[in-house]
């Protein structure tokens, strides 16, 4: 199965932005050469850039909380397996003590870092990062791999706590939906109320559909398009039913 996960509020989609960035940044880190290691710094830089306009640390603080409060009730209900409850519980608790831990705003210490952001600002300019732009970066990227990975290792580690809490909110929001079929006639589904609750939407097709979904939805209407792939077909409705399974989460 390929899921595509649909964000119903900002909060949410700049999350699911975040945790792909880290997700990017951490693999690049692991790689040796000097361009992996150059895209994980322009991926650090993404989450600068998504982060400025927003406190991501005391929105994950409320939404933490609120899910502690949610979950809390359900110790006294004998049909909830108690196990993973407790273990969501004690994930939720520890996330906070370490947003808590955390000094300053998010991100604070590289925006702080006068040649990190010299390298930013050339990076928005095509083709600004050659070794004749900025001679300091190219003597960086031709250090050995152990130095650049360190150095990298130190400008994530603050963000870290940031990471884990942000994991903790959106594994527990995927895992609360109870997942339902469904099936498009002719490639089109709707789906009325949505529901205020509802946080994030995810469509799950079996992995031979050669087609994407493509989502309108609001707190009154659900809309679900299947568009085919292909050079030839790119954009155009599939004109055959396709089963899918459909996942609101809300917690």
């Amino acid at each position: 199965m390929i899921s595509y996960d649909y964000p119903l509020s900002e909060q949410i989609r700049i999350l699911l932005r975040l945790r792909d960035l880290f997700r990017r940044t951490f693999h690049f880190i692991e790689l040796e050469d000097y361009r992996d290691h150059h895209a994980a710094l322009m991926a650090l830089f993404e989450i600068l850039d998504i982060t400025a306009r927003s406190d991501v640390k005391s929105d994950l603080l409320v939404a933490l909380e609120r899910q502690r409060l949610a979950l809390t009730p359900l110790r006294e209900n004998a049909a909830v397996a108690q196990e993973p409850l407790e273990k969501a519980l004690a994930d939720i608790q520890s996330a906070a003590q370490d947003l808590h831990g955390t000094k300053g705003k998010f991100g604070e210490h590289l925006r702080n870092h006068e040649w990190l952001m010299s390298i930013k600002q050339r990076a928005a300019v095509p083709g600004g990062l050659c070794d004749f732009d900025l001679p300091s970066y190219h003597f960086w990227l031709s250090r050995s791999c152990a130095v650049r990975r360190q150095d990298l290792n130190n400008w994530v580690e603050p963000m870290l706590s940031t990471y884990r809490a942000l994991r903790v909110q959106l594994t527990l929001l995927q895992d609360s939906g109870k997942a339902q079929k469904y099936l498009a006639a002719r490639g089109v589904f709707q789906h009325g109320k949505v529901g205020p609750e509802v946080r994030l939407l995810r469509v799950s097709l079996d992995e031979g559909a050669i087609c994407v979904p493509e989502i309108s939805a609001n707190k009154y209407l659900l809309n679900i398009r299947f568009l085919e792939v292909g050079e030839a077909t790119k954009g155009r409705l599939c004109n055959t039913d396709i089963p899918f399974t459909l996942t609101f989460c809300s917690l």
